[in-house]
C-alpha cells in the first residue's frame, strides 16, 4: 500500500498470501507481510497475465471477472424505504434532496445512484480500464470473461451460482481452448 506497486508472493506462508490476495479495501484489512501492508494484487494488475509469464507460463489461460461489470444496470427498487443509515445516508438524501429540487426527475430511473452504486460503479470503470491497459501490452492466449455483473461482491452464498456460470463460460469458449492447447 505505500508504494502502490505489485507484490509477487512466490515463497512463504499461503495463507497469508491468500489473505493479501482477498484484502479489498474496504471490506478486508491490509495484511502485513515482510513489514509491508499489503491488498488484493487486482488494484494494480487485475488480470496478471505478465506475472504468469514472468514465472514461466508458455501459454496463459486468464480469466477477468469485471467483463460484463461497466455495463452493469443499477437496481432501482420500486419503493425506497428510507432507514437510519448513519451520517452518510443522511448527508446522501439531503444531497439527493438538495439536487431533486433543482433538477427535478419524474421516474424512479431518474433517481441517481446511491453513495455505495456509485463507489461500486467508480471502482468497476477503474478495473475494467487497468485491466485493458494491462493486457493490451500482455495480452492472454485465452481470455474467459464469465458474466458475473448480477452477483454482488459479498455475496459469498451465491457461489455455486458463480462456479456454474464459470462452467459455461468454459464451454463458450472449450474449441479455442482445444485450438490452443493443441488437443484434439
Amino acid at each position: 500500500m505505500e508504494t502502490g506497486r505489485e507484490v509477487w508472493l512466490s515463497k512463504g506462508s499461503i495463507l497469508q498470501a491468500v489473505w493479501s490476495s482477498i484484502s479489498i479495501p474496504g471490506l478486508f484489512p491490509a495484511i502485513r507481510n515482510n513489514n509491508k501492508w499489503l491488498v488484493d494484487g487486482g488494484l494494480v494488475n487485475p488480470v496478471p497475465v505478465s506475472v504468469c509469464r514472468a514465472l514461466g507460463a508458455d501459454i496463459v489461460i486468464a480469466v477477468t471477472l469485471n467483463g460484463d461489470m461497466v455495463s452493469k444496470h443499477f437496481r432501482k427498487p420500486r419503493h425506497i424505504i428510507k432507514q437510519n443509515m448513519g451520517v452518510v445516508a443522511k448527508i446522501t438524501d439531503v444531497v439527493r434532496e438538495y439536487t431533486t429540487s433543482i433538477f427535478t426527475t419524474v421516474k424512479v430511473d431518474d433517481h441517481p445512484p446511491s453513495l455505495f452504486e456509485a463507489i461500486a460503479a467508480s471502482v468497476n470503470i477503474t478495473q475494467d480500464r487497468i485491466t485493458r491497459s494491462r493486457m493490451a501490452g500482455d495480452p492472454p492466449d485465452i481470455l474467459l470473461s464469465p458474466k458475473l455483473s448480477h452477483i454482488g461482491p459479498l455475496e459469498f452464498y451465491r457461489a455455486n451460482e458463480a462456479i456454474s456460470e464459470g462452467k459455461k463460460c468454459v464451454q463458450r469458449i472449450m474449441p479455442e481452448i482445444e485450438h490452443i492447447l493443441e488437443i484434439a
